[in-house]
């Protein structure tokens, strides 16, 4: 029977991100609806190469729902993360909607710990890391657990509770069981 091990869900929360998303939001918007309301109530031409009516009422709405749909992506964007007795499973919605599974017999080994967001992986978010780092899934922070797959790939997934996933790895890959030569669990890897 499948028993969930460790579960999280992580949102973009971070007051940088949101301070940006807005800034865009608003340089780009706030103007072309000033413009747009200028030139229809006035009836002067806005701008050095005004549009007509129509054109500036179109791009206007266009461009308001474009930035109004990535701050809803951003709204609404959370990576979430299950361990269970029989894998690990995550989706990062709405970007990966379906759950994407890794049962324990397709996992080596697992590291958990810091890791270089920027200089590995360019950033946050679907990445794809440089070199041989594999991709990763993440949202904000330095912590992160990477899966070493039997068919050779790497995939990081962020995480705000390093000690607990840690955990949860562990028991899932050998359950309780001690290994008879260590007396330990023996694939925990910390990276801190």
């Amino acid at each position: 029977m499948k028993k969930i091990l460790f579960r999280e869900v992580q949102k973009f929360r971070t007051w940088w991100l949101w301070l940006i998303l807005a800034g865009t939001f608003g340089s780009s918007v706030v103007p072309l609806w000033y413009g747009l309301w200028l030139q229809l109530t006035t009836g002067e031409p806005w701008g050095n190469h005004p549009a007509d009516d129509l054109t500036l009422g179109i791009v206007t709405l266009l461009i308001t729902l474009l930035m109004g749909g990535l701050l809803l992506m951003f709204m609404t964007m959370q990576l979430e993360t299950e361990i269970t007795t029989e894998g690990i499973s995550f989706r990062y919605r709405p970007l990966v909607r379906k759950w994407r599974t890794f049962p324990v017999e397709d996992i080596m080994r697992f590291e958990a710990g810091t890791y270089r967001p920027i200089a590995d992986y360019g950033g946050w978010g679907v990445r794809q890391g440089f070199g041989k780092k594999g991709r990763a899934y993440n949202v904000s922070g330095n912590l992160g657990l990477t899966i070493f797959l039997k068919n050779g790939k790497k995939v990081l997934l962020g995480t705000r509770r390093v000690q607990s996933i840690s955990a949860a790895m562990e028991k899932m890959m050998h359950g309780n069981k001690l290994d008879p030569d260590t007396g330990s669990t023996a694939a925990l890897t910390w990276k801190v």
